[in-house]
């Protein structure tokens, strides 16, 4: 019988190669899976980013509470926003109204030569002071910005986000007779040391931070923006809780607000480096200031009204507390507690748990 020869042998079949794409089904089915994919990614990816934010704004935070200190440590009290000052031309010891704490302590923050470019004679808020010091108000203070607010910048002045506390009251400065109007960590007219902080600088807030206005004109957007009411001072009667109720009743279609929350880091003022406490951060009622006009510097220095914490951190806003601190605080803090740490000498029990 003969052997089978090799080419008797039965080899393997051949495959035919066929080319053969996506069926029309598969390709949509795919574009659904990434579709899913990028729904949950992008959310993360923006959460992630804004939380690397959040922490770069709370160590500028820690920054500035470093320069308090040790302006603290060099002059043995906190940086005043109206100390009194005596006036050689006069011969007499006046109040100089808005000079801002991130003025006093410049050197403080590396910025000694922005610090001897100042004139601290006089207003700073009117005639040759406000042209002197112009130089000095149009730089950009790095430190005073938060990265969490993205507004599009506008040509002017140098911005802030960080503000320093006045505590619970709508008033700008002290008043006689209403004593929460000098109950806060920064107060005017006022050179406060760390003694006269008996509720402890660790349970004091000293700065927060508030979104800045858009500067849209006529347009009232919450968190930056402030409604102006022709009320006067005397309406607030110095209670937080009244000045809330009648900003909460301004209207927007009739009363101008004004968006230009934030406009310098030099000045002093709830419209530009100070705030309250007369509201939880991030509230949902209106804002307002008395004063219907917006001309001038020294008019708008010298506004009341509720002036809150916002940001554009989901849950909450960072704050420094007057011992060095920094933390951050949830937008459902009971409000009595809010308004307790916002004072220096309260007496106030505070439990943050």
């Amino acid at each position: 019988m003969r052997q089978p020869t090799r080419l008797d042998l039965p080899g393997p079949p051949r495959l035919r190669h066929r080319r053969r794409g996506f069926t029309l089904v598969e390709l949509l089915v795919a574009l659904a899976v990434i579709g899913v994919l990028m729904a949950f990614l992008i959310p993360a990816v923006q959460t992630a980013r804004e939380a690397g934010r959040r922490a770069r704004c709370l160590s500028q935070l820690r920054q500035i509470g470093l320069a308090i200190q040790s302006y603290a440590s060099t002059y043995t009290s906190f940086p005043p926003l109206c100390p009194p000052t005596f006036n050689p031309l006069t011969g007499r010891t006046s109040w100089n109204m808005s000079y801002s704490a991130f003025a006093r302590m410049l050197p403080e923050l590396d910025l000694a030569v922005w610090f001897h470019a100042i004139n601290f004679g006089q207003f700073p808020t009117i005639g040759f002071t406000l042209e002197a010091n112009n130089t000095v108000m149009r730089n950009t203070l790095a430190i005073a910005l938060c990265p969490s607010d993205t507004v599009v910048p506008v040509p002017g002045y140098g911005r802030t986000n960080y503000r320093f506390c006045l505590g619970p009251t709508p008033f700008f400065t002290y008043v006689p007779g209403y004593p929460m109007s000098d109950a806060g960590p920064f107060s005017m007219r006022k050179i406060l040391v760390p003694a006269n902080f008996t509720d402890g600088l660790s349970h004091t807030i000293g700065a927060s931070e508030r979104l800045q206005g858009d500067w849209t004109r006529g347009i009232y957007r919450q968190g930056g923006d402030y409604l102006l009411t022709e009320q006067s001072l005397s309406v607030f009667e110095g209670d937080a809780d009244r000045a809330v109720a009648l900003c909460s009743t301004t209207d927007p279609a009739t009363n101008p607000a004004d968006s230009r929350g934030g406009e310098t880091w030099f000045l002093s003022g709830l419209t530009f480096s100070n705030y309250n406490h007369c509201q939880t951060p991030n509230p949902k009622q209106r804002e307002c200031t008395n004063g219907i006009t917006l001309d001038s510097f020294y008019n708008r220095a010298l506004r009341s009204g509720v002036i809150s914490a916002t940001s554009r951190h989901p849950g909450g806003v960072n704050v420094l507390m007057m011992d060095g601190s920094a933390r951050f605080v949830g937008d459902g803090i009971d409000l009595n507690l809010w308004r307790a740490v916002s004072t220096r000498s309260g007496g106030e029990v505070i439990d943050w748990d």
